[in-house]
């Protein structure tokens, strides 16, 4: 079961760039040099929409539900919204999304929503 993240990391190189943009495999992070992580350098969901809401939403939080509950395997997805990049660590669990520091309080400010709602009461994003 070890080698699972790692495998699944290797097969989403070949699989992900047509959705999200081009790739390129990763370890866990800093403190766990082991394979298992993607890095997606320009995610286009996240370019296309320039909505916080709709990387969190329709995204990450789907996605990784999807490889937990279908794969048997966890899936933390952090998407760094100044750079546009989102890395994927295979293996790791993820914090929910109301504490997740990966996910900014507010509206981005490229959000075509921020712009719309700007004069209201409504939680934007």
């Amino acid at each position: 079961l070890e080698a699972n993240p790692a495998i699944l990391s290797w097969f989403a190189k070949w699989l992900l760039p047509f959705l999200v943009g081009d790739v390129s495999l990763t370890s866990r992070g800093e403190d766990d040099p082991r394979g298992g992580g993607v890095l997606v350098h320009r995610c286009r969901v996240l370019e296309g929409s320039g909505c916080k809401g709709v990387c969190a939403k329709m995204c990450k939080v789907p996605t990784q539900r999807f490889f937990a509950e279908q794969w048997g395997v966890p899936l933390e997805m952090s998407p760094n919204f100044e750079t546009g990049e989102c890395q994927l660590i295979f293996g790791k669990e993820p914090l929910p999304i109301e504490e997740d520091p990966a996910i900014p309080p507010g509206c981005l400010s490229r959000c075509p929503v921020s712009a719309l709602m700007e004069n209201t009461d409504v939680d934007k994003c």
